[in-house]
């Protein structure tokens, strides 16, 4: 007996064997394949695939356990699928539209498939549903509400039973399907909310097993989070959505990758919508992860700086450029004066449409400590300048010729123009797209405050 649990101890105490697949990828205008792991903001590379020169690839992929991975030549350029439940798989698809391409004998990547489209459908019947029960509450219409009501209670069945039917099937996909089933404030509530909000946010997530490790390496974790803030976004306008979110994050065990992964998920939409509440969310993660996860935060870090720009009262980033004469000039040299910063471009219709408001404001207040300093995105260097003097615009003008990469522009999270940012004397953001009429008062404000 104490023999044979020694042995059972031993047995059990082994590491688990890497599981191996063997990948083909038929492929058209490619150069390379490679195979890529999602770490909570971007790609990062974990084998290269040989290439036959026919456009044929091929690579034998080994992996502790079934966990999402991307197939494609490019971080930009990828197909989702699992590995390691399949001895062999083979893709076929073009480069380019790599995520279009096809799955040949995998049933994990198939029922995968299959789940996607079933929380489509799931999610176009909630919101019709939803659409038909609200308008017939408005209009008092009891037989419709009966109707909806019980087509909502169907829903949340459907919704239950393919969680269930999953869960017994496939423990990795059963956590993606957590990530998408949330139930009907109207038939689930049943007064334990005082309000379709805080139903929301406290139910969202209530099928998520916070301390199972398969979220470690699951982008839907990312991809969960993400919707869940993104729907928040539009209903709480204001930074206290990172309060509520931050509670959010405070069940996934403390420093982990799935709570790195949550967070990064917020943060993604938070930023995309520019909320006041990214900024926050972006601050708690570098507090937290910065140095377990380097390489993703420092993008994060990056991405937040341009976001400060649209927080009034913060110090607006400091930069130096190139005049049209190869001058240096920088924000800073600025100080003391009201700055206006107006990123425009000689190809930007709208913009030069502006330039004679500008360029009248700036002559009303330009004695008086007021300044502008041009961003130009343009990459011509002759047609700037052309620009500059067809609209007479006499003020300082500064560009690296980068066009949309503009360092100055990523700077301030600048993603259309005209875009405007004024900036006090001493260096902090007074109020961001300020244009026609709507800058001339401002700046009426400003000089007659004597600010």
């Amino acid at each position: 007996m104490n023999y044979l649990r020694i042995v059972f101890l031993l047995f059990f105490a082994l590491p688990l064997a890497a599981q191996s697949t063997t990948i083909t990828v038929e492929a058209t205008g490619c150069k390379v394949m490679n195979v890529y792991s999602f770490n909570g903001v971007g790609f990062n590379l974990e084998q290269a695939l040989d290439g036959s020169g026919d456009g044929t690839y091929n690579t034998v992929f080994e992996i502790d356990a079934p966990a999402f991975r991307y197939v494609g030549p490019s971080a930009g350029d990828v197909l989702p699928l699992v590995l390691g439940s399949d001895e062999a798989i083979i893709i076929s698809g073009r480069c380019g539209k790599m995520r279009n391409a096809a799955i040949s004998d995998s049933p994990i990547n198939k029922q995968y498939q299959e789940l996607k489209k079933q929380f489509q459908q799931n999610n176009a019947a909630f919101s019709t549903t939803m659409r038909a029960y609200n308008s017939a509450a408005a209009k008092g219409d009891t037989v419709t509400l009966k109707q909806e009501t019980a087509a909502l209670v169907t829903i949340d069945r459907q919704k239950r039973e393919l969680l269930q039917t999953v869960q017994a099937e496939n423990s990795l996909l059963a956590k993606v399907v957590t990530m998408n089933t949330y139930l009907s404030y109207v038939t689930e509530n049943d007064g334990k909310y005082p309000n379709e909000l805080d139903y929301f946010v406290n139910t969202y997530f209530q099928f998520v097993d916070y301390e199972n490790e398969q979220y470690n390496d699951l982008p839907w974790t990312f991809e969960g989070n993400r919707n869940f803030a993104n729907t928040l976004a539009g209903a709480i306008p204001g930074d206290r959505l990172a309060d509520i979110l931050q509670a959010v994050y405070a069940p996934w065990p403390e420093g982990s990758r799935a709570q790195f992964f949550a967070m990064s998920g917020g943060f993604s939409a938070l930023a995309q919508k520019k909320h006041p509440a990214a900024i926050k969310i972006a601050d708690a993660i570098i507090e937290r992860f910065e140095k377990k996860f380097p390489t993703p935060v420092k993008l994060i870090s990056a991405q937040v700086s341009g976001l400060r720009s649209f927080s009034i009262g913060a110090e607006a980033p400091l930069f130096t450029g190139d005049s049209p004469e190869g001058e240096k000039i920088s924000l800073e040299s600025l100080r003391g004066k009201i700055v206006l910063i107006d990123f425009w471009a000689s190809w930007c219709g709208p913009c030069r449409k502006e330039n004679p408001n500008v360029v009248r404001v700036y002559n009303q207040y330009k004695d008086q400590g007021f300044e502008i300093l041009g961003v130009s995105l343009d990459k011509t260097k002759a047609r700037w300048e052309q620009a500059i003097t067809a609209d007479k615009l006499t003020w300082l003008h500064i560009s690296d010729l980068k066009g949309w990469r503009s360092e100055f522009a990523k700077q301030y999270g600048v993603s259309s123009i005209p875009q405007t940012v004024l900036v006090d004397a001493e260096g902090k953001i007074m109020a961001r797209n300020l244009r026609g009429k709507a800058l001339e008062q401002k700046l009426k404000e400003v000089f007659s405050s004597g600010k």
